[in-house]
This record gives structure tokens, sequence and C-alpha cells, in this order.
């Protein structure tokens, strides 16, 4: 990008918008100090500052700056990426080493698509560490570095910090004014739009956006869990560790500044069990603020950690094994400090525990998330005679602290008064409860890459955030999904997806089966298990028990419709039966339903509670090839637990509430999924065939409302084929293909390709008198992968699935075709 310097620039500045107030360019410029702008405080810059204008301006290089910059670049706008760090990641970074989990912990097939899966994908086939937390190491760093980098339409802006905001006036932002360490250089930069990814909300804060910090109380926006006043409280920030194992005894001096621990009361419901990668829980909060406080925190911190450290080398610590200990020396202390707390800057729309818990449709929904509802001790370590925090996974908590996957609307990624702000990450809009879902690293991806589309939408429209969210939120929507993102609910309707048109077959394709099971299920609570139906019926559905009853024991089991793989909250079933499980039987029992049901939808059955009844379940093994049916899902309904059997950590956090206040709950309580490829075994009568090859052009590009997969035969060995056939000639030059890169489990292991991801492959078209190569690809791992071409015309499509990295069936989420004006 053209620098001018700032007395030279001020001389051109007149010239530069076209657009009205909108400041869309003409040419490099600046508003930096026009007449009537006002800063944020502070001097001007000097006249040594050089000057810059782009058309969108990123603030903070995590992993949400990151999304929104590559995702703007790619969308055709001119990105400034200002970090003030020295690699990308924020807090994923290896200066700070939390790993952006995914939500698919949490939910299921629901693991984050787009720039997040390219980014995790890349990093593990390249990592020979695992992949946990506390372990991030420099290939992160480097994955990100060049995904920013190779993108021609980004100047980054490292070891940058953004200093000043110059306002246009109170309700638009000029320029900002960063200093860049190092280079003993200062940079004014422009834009007509900024996005806030610093995740403290820096940029929001100096622009003097309508923000909010802390607790909101329970009547302003009728939150059942939240206080019934207002306050300050909020989570505190961690310093994590990494230790290493030299074989031979290392020895540890704690300074005279640690704090000393002498014995393990101090650490009630903290684990030491991964030491490796250090503690979430060495975590420093109230009294300090996490942001004003920040060297204090970090001091405060890093005697937290250096003292444990100390009690599990030389202290009386009882919770680790002393002799494994003894050999781990400190490899990593970090010093910058994870932050959780930040503002949240108010859009036109507030997230609240409502939409986290019970989610609905948002017409203007661009990302999603799935998180808990995931709140701290505010103390932290400091709370010493408290426990940590209430874990939101445990079966206790489910019902109070338990989400489904919810819309994040456009409406919450831009700031209500500050018209040219956007947000991603910590800073989007929405209550402190619902931040506590939405503030995880993963969910700050996607909607950085949301806010990357609407940014460029932005520029095409010559308009601000607010009128894309008013009049061209579908548009937003479809350029996320051929670009891999995922909303929930929202299909393809793209009129220029050429394979929409086109009939789709294959040789073969897979049919609904269980394997066989390695696990069980005790009945003592009610279960569940989703499946796809490709029939108008279903007749029968066998279910594989086991009995340690000395009685025959009836069961009964109801049949209820499934709007999306992870939603079980229909109460009315379609149909019952009562099965009779002999006493120490082990085997199949059969309910027998004869139910009309809608066919190419989702249905699932549940049990009643019935201790001693097994039912027998199926969990994928790590780094197997996927062996559990797509669009499957297996839950069970926790009890909701008095609060009197609560924690104290969750006591001091949240009221005593019923099951009828929390959202979405209904009569019997919030279903819990059973993450990470778990499968109840169960047969259906007729057979369901619901990964035909017609889903590949269905509109999804993952389980969501059906399969929305391709799965050839698996006992019928690969090449396998899918053909395209449009009644007469298209003329088309560019293909997308997506993959299966398990969109139900993240995977830890090093140097790690997912198996079923298709490896080598080849797209072909018929020319009238036979078929000609397009292309050929070898060594493929990645899941989208996008082939422009020059333009053909052709009546007959042809990809050859060759070889995977390791599973044995094709498997194809989505095939797009397109004629592109522009390549």
């Amino acid at each position: 990008m053209h620098m001018v310097s700032r007395r030279k620039f001020f001389g051109n500045f007149g010239l530069t918008f076209v657009g009205g107030l909108l400041g869309w360019p003409v040419r490099a410029a600046t508003a930096a100090a026009a007449a009537g702008s006002t800063t944020s405080g502070g001097i001007l810059p000097d006249d040594n500052t050089l000057e810059a204008h782009y058309d969108l301006v990123v603030v903070g290089g995590g992993i949400s700056g990151v999304s929104a910059a590559i995702s703007a670049a790619r969308n055709g706008l001119k990105v400034a990426l200002v970090h003030n760090r020295a690699m990308f990641g924020g807090n994923s970074s290896s200066e700070v080493k939390l790993f952006p989990e995914n939500n698919s912990g949490t939910q299921p097939w629901i693991k984050e698509g787009g720039l997040n899966d390219e980014f995790h994908t890349e990093e593990r086939v390249r990592n020979h560490a695992p992949y946990m937390e506390g372990t991030m190491n420099a290939h992160w760093d480097l994955v990100l570095y060049e995904w920013v980098i190779r993108e021609k339409n980004i100047t980054h802006y490292l070891n940058t910090h953004m200093h000043k905001v110059f306002m246009k006036d109170k309700s638009r932002i000029a320029s900002v004014f960063a200093i860049q360490l190092g280079t003993e250089k200062s940079f004014t930069l422009s834009a007509p739009l900024f996005v806030d990814a610093t995740g403290d909300g820096v940029l929001g804060g100096l622009a003097k956006a309508d923000h909010r910090w802390g607790r909101e109380a329970r009547a302003e926006y009728n939150e059942s869990l939240a206080p019934a006043k207002a306050d300050e409280t909020v989570m505190g920030n961690t310093l994590f560790f990494q230790a290493k194992d030299m074989g031979t005894p290392v020895p540890f001096k704690a300074p005279d500044w640690a704090v000393k621990y002498t014995d393990d009361a101090s650490f009630s419901g903290r684990g030491h069990s991964y030491f490796e990668g250090g503690y979430w829980w060495i975590e420093v909060g109230m009294p300090y603020h996490p942001i004003k406080d920040n060297n204090e925190t970090r001091h405060e911190a890093l005697r937290q950690l250096l003292g444990v450290w100390d009690h599990i080398k030389n202290g009386p610590c009882k919770m680790v094994d002393r002799k494994k200990a003894a050999n781990y020396g400190l490899e990593f202390v970090g010093f910058w400090p994870y932050k959780r707390a930040s503002r949240r800057i108010i859009g036109d729309y507030v997230l609240t525990q409502r939409d986290v818990q019970d989610p609905k449709s948002l017409p203007d929904a661009v990302a999603y998330g799935a998180w808990h509802i995931d709140v701290h001790v505010p103390g932290g370590i400091l709370a010493a005679d408290k426990e940590s925090y209430p874990p939101p996974g445990k079966e206790a908590n489910w019902q109070d602290l338990c989400t489904m996957a919810y819309s994040i609307p456009i409406r919450s990624l831009y700031s209500r008064n500050v018209e040219n702000l956007m947000m991603a990450g910590r800073p989007i809009s929405c209550s402190y409860l619902a931040f506590a879902s939405s503030r995880v690293l993963s969910t700050g991806s996607i909607c950085g890459q949301a806010v990357g589309v609407v940014a460029a939408l932005a520029k095409r429209y010559h308009t601000l955030p607010r009128e894309i969210a008013r009049s061209h939120a579908s548009e937003t929507q479809q350029l996320i999904l051929r670009q891999d993102g995922h909303i929930p609910g929202v299909e393809n309707t793209d009129a220029a997806d050429l394979a929409r048109k086109a009939k789709v077959t294959a040789e073969s394709h897979a049919a609904l089966s269980f394997p066989e099971p390695n696990g069980e299920r005790d009945l003592s609570l009610p279960h569940a298990q989703l499946f796809p139906v490709s029939a108008g019926q279903i007749e029968k559905v066998a279910l594989l028990l086991r009995s340690t009853r000395n009685t025959p024991t009836r069961i009964r089991v109801g049949l209820r419709p499934a709007p999306d793989v992870g939603d079980f909250r229909a109460e009315e079933d379609l149909g019952t039966a009562e099965v009779v499980v002999p006493a120490h039987h082990d085997g199949w029992v059969q309910a027998d339903f004869g139910v009309h049901v809608e066919p190419g939808k989702l249905y699932y059955i549940h049990t009643d509670k019935q201790p001693g009844i097994f039912w027998k379940a199926f969990r994928e093994k790590e780094g197997d090839p996927n062996r559990l049916p797509p669009a499957t899902t297996a839950a069970f309904l926790p009890e909701k637990t008095g609060f009197g059997d609560k924690s104290s950590a969750f006591r001091e956090l949240f009221p005593d509430v019923e099951l009828k206040d929390i959202p979405g709950a209904g009569k019997a309580g919030h279903w819990r999924p059973l993450t990470m490829g778990y499968g109840l075994c169960m047969r259906l009568t007729p057979d369901s065939h619901p990964y035909g090859p017609e889903n590949v052009a269905r509109g999804a590009n993952r389980p969501d409302k059906w399969s929305n997969i391709w799965v050839s035969d698996p006992s019928r060995r690969l090449p396998a084929s899918l053909q395209l056939s449009w009644p007469s000639p298209v003329a088309c030059n560019t293909v997308q293909l997506t993959f299966d890169t398990d969109q139900n489990r993240r995977v830890t292991l090093p140097l790690f390709r997912y198996p079923d991801c298709v490896k080598d492959y080849s797209v072909e078209y018929h020319d009238g008198s036979g078929w000609k190569q397009l292309l050929k690809e070898e060594g493929n791992y990645m899941r989208r992968r996008v082939h422009r071409f020059d333009e053909i015309r052709t009546d007959r499509l042809r990809i050859n699935i060759l070889a995977t990295n390791g599973g044995p069936s094709a498997r194809v989420y989505e095939v797009r075709v397109y004629n592109d004006k522009e390549v």
C-alpha cells in the first residue's frame, strides 16, 4: 500500500472520497485530522507519521482478526491488519498457548468450517506435537502468518500498537494512529470501515462505542441466570506453563516472591493431571481489573504459577505422581496473560441467555456458537477457599448452563452508535451470560470470516453494515456458505450454482448402518438416538440391549421428529412402542411402530429410565476413519439438580432457578448430546439410504437438517465416481468440491490427516464424443477445493475419487459448478 508523509497527505485530503460520507476511496487517503474531526485524546501524530488508506482496517491479529482480514481480502478488499504482538494468534499463539478448541465437544456435527478449518487442518498436518491446551507451538503461528502473507490484498502491521482513534464525527471513525515497535515508525490508517478484533474492545472503547462491562441485572434481558442487580464482576486472566520430561530428575527452586502452598487445600476442584501443558485455573481475577491492571495481574499470576510448580516439585502435593514430576522441568512460562473478560460493544441486536439456550431462526444469521455458558469464579486462584468454577459440562449443571447451536446475526457484529465499526471475537454484542458462551476462540474465528464478507458487500453497495443486515443479509449468507462457512438452518440457494440444476448419480452409496459396539450406556437416565430416514415409513426399530435384571423388563420407546441434527426439543411422540427385555438378555429387541413419516427428514427414538438395562454403544477411535453414520446423534436426559446440591462455585455465581425458568428446557429438560463420535446401536426397518449422490447438490455442506453427504458403498473398493448431468450443455469454468474433514470431532494427534478426506481425484467433462480430463489432484488433505479453468461447454461432468487418506469410502459433502465472470 502506497504511503505518504502526513504533511503531503493532508494537502491532498479533500479529493479523496466518493460516495459522500461513506468514504469509499478513489485513491489512497486518510481522514485523520480533517477539518472538524476529533481524536480520542492525546496529541496528533508528528510529521514523520506515514499515512495510508484501505478499504478495511482490522485491529487485532488473533484468529478472529486474522479470519476477518483474510475473508475481506479474498472478497476483494484492500485490508490493513494491525496487531500489537510479534506473531498472529493472540490468545492462541505460542506466546499465550490457549488452544482454539472447537465446539464439537459440546454439540454434534458443529466443528467450525471455513477459514477455521483451513488453519486447523494445515496445523495438524505440519505439527509434530499433540494439540492440547497449553502446548501451542510455532507451527500454529507459522500457519496463521503464511495464510496472511499469501493474501496480496492484506498489508500487515505486526508489533504495531493502535494508540489513538480519530473520529470524523461522533458516529464515524476516520482513522487510527498506531506506533510500531522496533522500526521507530508510526502510522495513521484510514478506511470507510473498521473491525475491532482486539479482544478487549479497545477500538470501540476509544471510539466511544456503546459498550457493557460486567453482569447485567436479571430484569434487563429477562435472563433467569443473571444476578438480581447488575455489577462489574468478570472472569480473570490465566498464565500457562509447559513442562518437559527430561528423563532424569530436574531440581526446581522457587524465587522468594513466589506464593508458598503448604497443602492441597487451596486446590479444590483444580485438577493437576496434565501439567505438561499447564493449567487454565492459574487464573487471577478480582480484585484486579483484567485490562487496567494487566501488569499487576500478570505478576500475581506468575507468583501463583511458580508457587503451583514448586508445590508439585517440592511440596506435599498429593494430586500428581511425584516420581513422574521429579523428571519434569519448566520449558515455558507465559508472560502475556490469556484474557477472558472484555468490553462487549453493543449492536442493534444483543444475544442473550434465551438466544443461546432456546435458539430461533434469525434473518441475518451469519455465524453460530455452541459453547456452554462458561462462567468462572471471579477471583480465580485467589479465591482459594472456593471451587475454581462450576464446570458447565458436568451432568449436575447441564440443565442450567447448556446451550444449543445458536445463530449469531450481523446485527450483533457492528456497533449501534459508531456506524462504521464492526466486531469479531470477544467484543461482539451480547449479554454477559451469552458472552460466556460466544467468547471462545473458534466462534470468534467464524464471526471474523462473516465480518469480512459483510465488509466486502458494504463496499459493493456503498453502504454500511446496518444496511447489509437490513437489505443484503441473504446475499451475505450465500457468500459465506460458498466459502465453506456454516449457518445453522441456512442452505445454498445460489442461482448461479449450476450443480443445483443437475441430476447427480453415482455407482454406489452407503446405507444407514451402525458399527458393532465397543461400549454401552446405562439407562439409569433416558437415552435417545437420532437418525436420518429416507423412506416414508418406520415399521420397526431394533435396539441392542443388555440386562442385568433377574426379571423381564418393559421399556417404553417413543419416536419424535428432529428439525436438525442436534435438536431434541420435540415433546410429542409420533408413535410409541413397548419392548420386553428378557432377564439377563444380551442382544437385539424390536420395537414395532408402523408410523408414516416424511422421507428425507431426521427423527429420534427415546427410552424411559431403566437402571440395570444397558444400550450397546459405539465410539469413534481417534485417528481412525469414521464409522459412525453421518447425521446420527446419541443423547441422554440429565436430571435438574437442586440448588442445595450444587457446588459452592455455582451457588456464588447463579441464582436458584427451576427447570421451567431455563429457556427451551420444556417439561423434561434439555437432552445432552453424546459428542465426539458416539452412537447407540440400532437397526431400522425399512432400511434407510440417506447418503445418496443427490446430497452433493442438496444445498448444505455438513449434516444439519439432513445428512447432506454422499458416501460410496464401503464394501466396493475405490475408485468411485459422481456424475452431474444437464438436459443441455452448460458453460462453466469453476468446480468447487467439499470433502470430509470430520465435522463431528476435534483431533489432537500430531502429523495428522483426516483419513476420510479425499486424497487423489480427477474431474472430467464430456465433449460430445468422449470424456476428457479437466484436472487431476494428488495428495489433498483439505476440505474445500476450488478449481478454475478455461471455459468449457458440456452436458456432463464426472468427479472420480481415486483414493482417500485412509477411509474406505468416497465422501463428498458438496459439489458446486459456476461460470464465474471474474476469476
